[in-house]
């Protein structure tokens, strides 16, 4: 791997594990709890029962699939690896490009923010993953 490409895959570990931290914390956590009724009556607009079982589900979900992403983002760094690696790229882009699109239509833009960026490492890292190993 190139410096560029190592930097890279290290700047976009470090945005993955941040970026779990935040959907850990939004969608397990806050969304949950403020769709299922904490906050002031007169100021909610009424939502389904479903709502908070949904943030729930989609937050383990995306969350599951980061750590499953920086898992094989770690191990690209390894020679052996690098073939695994091909995967957790396609697994952690198909996350941020949601992510990318939620923040877009719900005005949540710390989400927009971190996809944006993390897209952009990814996109360093695309080259290398799918490069043809000799030997």
């Amino acid at each position: 791997m190139t410096r560029s490409s190592t930097a890279a895959l290290l700047g976009a570990m470090a945005l993955i594990l941040l970026e779990t931290i935040a959907i850990v914390l939004f969608f397990c956590i806050a969304m949950p709890l403020l769709a299922g009724g904490i906050a002031f009556e007169d100021e909610m607009a009424p939502t389904p029962r479903y709502v908070p079982y949904g943030f729930l589900f989609a937050g383990i979900v995306l969350a599951g699939v980061n750590g499953w992403a920086a898992r094989g983002l770690w191990a690209m760094q390894s020679p052996r690896g690098a073939s695994r690696g091909s995967s957790a790229l396609v697994g952690a882009g198909a996350v941020q490009i949601m992510l990318l699109g939620f923040g877009l239509l719900s005005g949540e833009y710390l989400f927009t923010l971190f996809a944006a960026a993390v897209l952009a490492l990814l996109a360093v890292l695309v080259r290398p993953a799918f490069a043809k190993t000799a030997g």
